[in-house]
């Protein structure tokens, strides 16, 4: 009870609990409409994962070849160019891809990474067994009737929302208000990114790559702010105030000795394994990897070795699933090089970052909070790189804006620029973690209740600020409540043009993809013309 005072009053630990963010966070997204889950990209990651429970084996031939049309795929005779897509039947391919179904010594396959699948796969149990004791139709009833959306959607929820738990980890070691306090604002925090973001419009609605790669990017930055922290000084044998516990200095560290760094090994396994399950990332893991070896070049043998088994324990679980699941060391589409500086290229960087259809600013505004944010950090830092506690020291600040960089560019070399049948910045949505980080200094100062109070100085600016920022907040996530709850703006996509016809469609204001359902409720015209182009409509 002695320490009960250090938690603020009763309404401060609630609203800075956990479990309330959970809560909350898994209500939205488990109330939001399911529609189309299980098309585009996530489309066989449930048929992969219905193969593995039912037969051991990836192969999608016992669905037919006709379900395999429209959909990137994998001929392990070769008879098909990896990734081909079969468009229609008799057309270009189809011929090949009947053969391969009615051959038991060929398989065809998903042509996207395995990681998504093997996260279907406790829809695809815990759906036959619903149906073993209540006499629902199974998952293969289901997949066949296309009706397996809400249980793959529940999927990416659950690993979103685990996501969104390790955001506010980060919240509570980057932040630096009192601790009670410090829980409320790393819970709104995180409530703003999983609501805010893509992570709701997109990441929780299907199992993209996107969706365990939110996941295995907010333990890579979890390990970094710690390792930053920690480095700085932040935390050794004390603590930061009296009313927080002392952070423990790393392994490293201690005893004088040679000694693993759990973190750094961490960061490692994350680094790698953001690449295996979206390949983009692996710029991310390059650049996180080299910041430690420089941050922690005072320990560099033991930082090298910490990180290195880390990142070799990732490698041997991606070959080894790899080869167990598709007798290949390297999938083709790891190996497959997807990317090129086409002449597309400068219009591809502005559209992701300021399209009115999939700019990440005009999505998700609040993520501008980065630029104050490392204003902040690296004014606290003025003069050395060591910082008392809290928010990231310069060192880590550029590596954050580097891998921001090394996102737009990959994502912006993809020839697929505007992303396909999507909601929003889809193809940013790993650049969303970093954003985050970098703009928690900012928090930190915005809501400072010394700026907020009577009679402090300039007061009524820090007013102002602070509700600039609710409105960023609140635009974010009124953007991208558009994307989840009214499914109406899928059919953009498909209509008056095709977006993959005509990408310029991108930069239409009057017909930007936020507006479609006002457009949708004021014509009916427009509304009839969408629902006769649009899939499941």
């Amino acid at each position: 009870m002695a320490h009960e005072p250090t938690l603020g009053p009763r309404w401060q630990r609630v609203l800075g609990a956990w479990w309330l963010l959970a809560f909350v966070v898994g209500a939205v997204f488990a109330l939001s409409p399911v529609r189309d889950a299980t098309d585009n990209d996530p489309a066989f990651g449930p048929l992969t994962a219905h193969a593995l429970v039912h037969t051991g084996s990836p192969s999608l031939d016992g669905f037919g070849a006709a379900v395999l049309i429209g959909h990137p795929i994998v001929v392990t005779d070769g008879s098909l160019d990896p990734g081909a897509v079969v468009t229609a039947v008799g057309a270009p391919g189809w011929e090949q891809l009947q053969a391969a179904v009615e051959d038991p010594d060929v398989d065809v396959l998903d042509y996207f990474p395995w990681p998504a699948a093997l996260l279907s796969v406790p829809a695809v149990v815990a759906t036959d067994a619903w149906a073993a004791l209540t006499g629902a139709p199974d998952s293969a009833q289901r997949l066949a009737e296309h009706d397996f959306v809400l249980a793959h959607t529940l999927s990416a929820s659950l690993v979103v929302l685990g996501a969104v738990l390790v955001f506010r980890a980060i919240g509570m070691t980057v932040l630096r208000a009192p601790l009670g306090r410090r829980r409320v604002l790393a819970n709104a925090a995180a409530l703003v990114v999983a609501l805010g973001t893509s992570a709701w419009s997109v990441a929780s609605r299907a199992l993209w790559q996107h969706t365990p790669s939110l996941l295995v990017l907010s333990v890579a930055l979890l390990c970094a702010v710690h390792i930053d922290r920690v480095a700085s000084g932040a935390g050794r044998c004390r603590a930061a105030r009296p009313d927080e516990p002392a952070m423990p200095a790393s392994s490293s560290q201690r005893g004088g000795g040679f000694r693993f760094d759990p973190w750094v090994v961490g960061l490692g396994a994350a680094g790698i394994g953001a690449a295996v399950v979206r390949p983009t990332n692996l710029a991310f893991g390059a650049i996180i990897g080299v910041w430690v070896l420089v941050r922690r070049r005072d320990a560099l043998v033991a930082t090298t070795v910490s990180a290195a088994m880390g990142a070799l324990g990732s490698v041997l679980v991606f070959v080894g699933v790899s080869w167990a699941l598709l007798g290949s060391a390297i999938p083709a589409y790891y190996s497959a090089g997807r990317l090129e500086l086409g002449n597309w290229f400068i219009e591809a960087v502005a559209a992701n970052w300021v399209s009115p259809s999939r700019g990440l600013l005009l999505a998700s505004p609040v993520l501008l909070l980065a630029v104050p944010g490392t204003i902040v950090a690296w004014r606290r830092v003025a003069g050395s790189d060591a910082a008392p506690g809290g928010p990231p020291t310069r060192s880590l600040t550029v590596a954050l804006w580097t891998s921001v960089a090394a996102v737009t560019v990959s994502v912006s070399a993809f020839p697929q620029w505007w992303a396909g049948h999507a909601f929003g910045p889809r193809f940013m949505t790993e650049a969303v973690p970093q954003l985050f980080v970098l703009a928690l200094p900012a928090v930190d100062v915005v809501f400072d209740p010394l700026r907020l109070r009577a009679g402090a100085p300039h007061r009524r600016r820090a007013v102002i600020a602070a509700g600039v920022v609710v409105l960023l907040a609140v635009s974010s996530i009124g953007y991208h409540a558009i994307g989840s709850v009214f499914g109406a703006s899928g059919c953009w996509s498909a209509y008056p043009v095709d977006i993959d016809s005509d990408p310029s469609r991108v930069w239409s204001i009057t017909d930007a993809q936020v507006l479609e359902p006002v457009h949708r409720a004021l014509d009916p015209e427009r509304r009839a013309a969408q629902n006769a182009v649009c899939v499941k409509r």
